[in-house]
């Protein structure tokens, strides 16, 4: 799909590579030049990747502890109440101080609001300037403070541009030339994603198939060494365990492998309107009382958000524990529904806050529910000898959502792969994401993060 052109200010040199009439996408990384500082590279490379991993590893560390720790309190609340106050008065008044605060940090770093992936892109197309040092403790305080209160945003986002960021500043200690450095930026972006869910391989599938749209040997060893050294140390650190766990399946026959095209065609269409949900959000949050306060507004959410938690925990948050639930067959085809409704407004409604928080999570959650509720109104009609696994249609549904909203299959493929720890299903991964990027493509929906870079205000691109 052709990128929109946007008319955005000369950037520095120092920041950017050599531009060609095409854009930075067709400079030129030949064979001459792949050997020319080669090693030096890599070993900056490695030393960011380092970073990330102690900086991202840390980060996820304190998002599943923070939030456990609210959890707990917020269960005390209900049970005991808070000095003779309903224990949701405090988890509102937490939660919309939490949030605002995240938004209010946004004024002092613009690209730090959000995902993050859609500054990430724009640097590597030449629409953006690489963000200041600023943008990382910005970027992971206020990830923590949106997203321990259960704002339904995923650890992502924030990890890739804070690894990004590491990846520019360890570009400039080292004196690198002006395209090391920008290859650095976007190379050590993969090793964010890696770090923040476990998973090397779909890191590096990120930045070849979603961030860089190319491939050079180059740029291909960058990202790999800073992926390997960022999850060694993670793995050192923080441990490794696999994010969902799930048991084996069996070898999928030819026509349930039918039905996972046709499932796959039914969540590109969704994935579309979910886009157009979370564009929308966007649009509601920024055209509501103009003259309000932003961070007026995102503490309002954050209030709803801690009164969704305090009556429903399970409702809020990043989605990875109740994705585990959907993936054990524990919650009910009633539950299932509800959950998806409820999560599929929380989420638009969550990023529409402007703070920091990716996209990503939640919609691995989504594509867990639906999944597993067509497994269910399948299995409801067909015969007992021919009824599907509801697990192995949620994990597909994972990966099925995921390609059709950000149009990455390969990584979409490697990620859930990667984070269940099971390769048995990699057919059917395969043929759904496949359908379902066809089928987003036709309707002519636009990769989430593509709208997203088009929407970047002035101020958002350095």
């Amino acid at each position: 799909m052709q990128e929109k052109s946007l008319n955005t200010p000369q950037m520095p040199d120092i920041d950017l590579p050599i531009t060609t009439p095409d854009g930075p996408d067709s400079i030129d990384e030949s064979l001459v030049e792949e050997g020319h500082g080669l090693l030096v590279l890599l070993l900056v490379g490695a030393l960011a990747g380092i970073a990330v991993g102690i900086v991202g590893g840390s980060f996820h560390w304190l998002l599943m502890h923070g939030g456990q720790g609210f959890a707990k309190v917020l269960a005390e609340w209900r049970a005991n109440g808070l000095f003779g106050l309903p224990g949701w008065i405090g988890a509102i008044a937490i939660a919309a101080l939490s949030v605002g605060l995240a938004r209010w940090l946004i004024r002092f770093a613009p690209s730090a609001s959000g995902s993050g992936v859609q500054h990430v892109e724009a640097v590597m197309r030449g629409h953006a300037s690489p963000p200041p040092l600023r943008v990382l403790p910005i970027k992971y305080i206020g990830g923590l403070l949106s997203m321990v209160p259960g704002m339904a945003l995923g650890r992502e986002g924030p990890t890739i541009q804070m690894a990004a960021v590491i990846g520019t500043q360890c570009g400039k200690l080292f004196r690198l030339n002006r395209n090391d450095k920008f290859l650095l930026y976007t190379a050590v972006a993969g090793s964010g994603l890696a770090v923040a869910f476990n998973a090397p391989l779909a890191g590096a599938a990120f930045v070849i198939e979603e961030v860089a749209r190319r491939v050079t040997l180059r740029r291909a060893l960058v990202t790999l060494v800073a992926v390997a050294t960022a999850i060694a140390v993670y793995r050192a650190y923080f441990g490794n365990v696999v994010e969902f766990k799930v048991g084996d399946f069996l070898p999928t026959d030819i026509t349930t492998m039918i039905l996972y095209a046709f499932f796959g065609c039914w969540m590109g269409a969704l994935g579309v309107m979910y886009n157009r949900s979370v564009l929308l959000g966007l649009n509601v949050f920024t055209s509501i009382a103009p003259r309000v306060a932003p961070e007026f507004k995102a503490a309002c959410i954050g209030g709803l958000i801690g009164a969704v938690g305090y009556f429903e925990p399970t409702w809020v948050g990043g989605g990875e524990m109740q994705a585990q639930t959907v993936l054990m067959g524990q919650f009910s085809v009633a539950t299932l529904i509800i959950l998806g409704l409820v999560r599929w407004s929380l989420g638009p409604l969550s990023y529409s806050a402007g703070t920091p928080g990716g996209l990503f999570a939640p919609l691995l959650l989504l594509g867990a529910t639906v999944g597993a509720l067509f497994a269910s109104g399948v299995n409801f009609i067909v015969p007992v000898e021919y009824m599907t696994n509801t697990t192995a249609f949620a994990l597909v549904g994972m990966a099925a959502f995921f390609t059709s909203v950000v149009r990455a299959p390969l990584t979409g493929v490697l990620l859930i792969v990667e984070m269940s720890g099971n390769v048995s299903l990699i057919p059917p991964l395969l043929i759904a994401s496949v359908a379902s990027a066809l089928v987003a493509t036709l309707m002519g929906g636009e990769p989430i993060y593509d709208s997203l870079r088009a929407r970047m205000q002035p101020n958002q691109r350095s």
